[in-house]
């Protein structure tokens, strides 16, 4: 994930919610010596960076686990605390003599323990941070910041949870179900892990512990371009999951990985009638993608649940909209922008 994948927080932010530990930005504000205070606005007040990249940490444990792909694990060997919650990440920076300088967050994928390990999964291919961390050697230290983020654990443990990831966005449900599922949470849990190619498949033995060890949770793998002998799912997430949700109301969706198939997939459940804030998203590239009309129209139609109220099929039908009172006709949306 890139650091214009993160995003970034203005100064008209909400307050962040339970569960949320944000990083300090790398700028400070200094008014110059001998004149404070200095109003914001005064054109002698200057900018100042300041290096947040201040913790350590060293690889501890390299694994190839499919071509292309890394997990490494490391120990922080600095002298502050480690506590994180699935879905945080960490920010690294690098100084490499060809690419200068370059930061970006990762998330961290193992489940909080207690502990000063972390692993980070690295797809080789994206960033050229990722590239520079897939040539550390054992032993070798990385200055991180962090952790920060907002929690995926569930405010409730009254509904279902629906995982969809694509890619290396299985990292942070790796952190989460261990986690989530020891605690005791009882309620369904199903993942759908799309993937391109058999040869990207990978850490199906930890997903098989889970089964094995709990009964509420299952997982399923769909491949986009499957080999002939293939028996699982096969297309991307988008076409191959839609018929398998025989409902979808009392369900808390977390969508992570390719930005295109969570924008379709946000965009299609909320037609058929799931609130946009029971939708968790977390996008890794393709963050400015805005899916065509007609490709929403496709998806829509292989979905097969009818038990909420769909917006979007009401007014196809040409139906009138029940009244909705005054209070309730506007919602957040992801941006924190009230839409209608």
């Amino acid at each position: 994930m890139t650091s214009e994948e993160a995003g970034s927080l203005g100064e008209e932010a909400e307050e962040p919610l339970p569960g949320y530990q944000r990083l300090a930005s790398d700028i400070d504000i200094l008014p110059p010596q001998g004149a404070f205070p200095v109003s914001r606005g005064a054109p002698e007040r200057k900018l100042g960076r300041v290096n947040r990249y201040d913790r350590r940490a060293t690889l501890v444990e390299r694994r190839v686990l499919c071509p292309g792909t890394l997990g490494l694990t490391f120990e922080v060997i600095d002298s502050e605390p480690f506590h994180f919650l699935p879905g945080y990440f960490i920010a690294i920076r690098a100084d490499d003599e060809t690419l200068g300088k370059r930061r970006s967050p990762y998330c961290i994928t193992s489940p909080p323990d207690g502990g000063r390990r972390f692993r980070l999964l690295l797809r080789l291919v994206h960033g050229e941070l990722s590239g520079h961390l897939g040539s550390l050697d054992l032993g070798d230290v990385i200055s991180f910041r962090g952790p920060s983020g907002q929690s995926m654990i569930p405010k409730d443990d009254e509904r279902a949870l629906l995982l969809l990831a694509t890619g290396v966005g299985i990292g942070p449900f790796l952190s989460l179900l261990p986690y989530l599922l020891e605690l005791g949470f009882d309620q369904p849990v199903r993942l759908f892990w799309g993937l391109r190619h058999l040869d990207d498949l990978c850490l199906v033995d930890e997903l098989e512990a889970l089964t094995d060890t709990y009964a509420n949770f299952e997982y399923r793998i769909s491949l986009s371009q499957p080999p002939p002998n293939w028996d699982g799912l096969c297309g991307r997430v988008t076409e191959s999951v839609p018929q398998l949700l025989e409902t979808l109301g009392g369900t808390r969706y977390y969508l992570v990985g390719n930005g295109a198939m969570i924008e379709e997939m946000t965009d299609v459940l909320s037609d058929l009638g799931v609130n946009r804030r029971d939708v968790y998203r977390e996008a890794y590239f393709n963050v400015r993608y805005r899916a065509q009309p007609a490709t929403l129209a496709e998806i829509r139609a292989r979905f097969v649940a009818t038990d909420l109220f769909s917006p979007f099929t009401h007014i196809e039908a040409g139906l009138f909209m029940p009244e909705v009172p005054a209070t309730a006709r506007s919602s957040p949306s992801p941006g924190g922008k009230t839409t209608p």
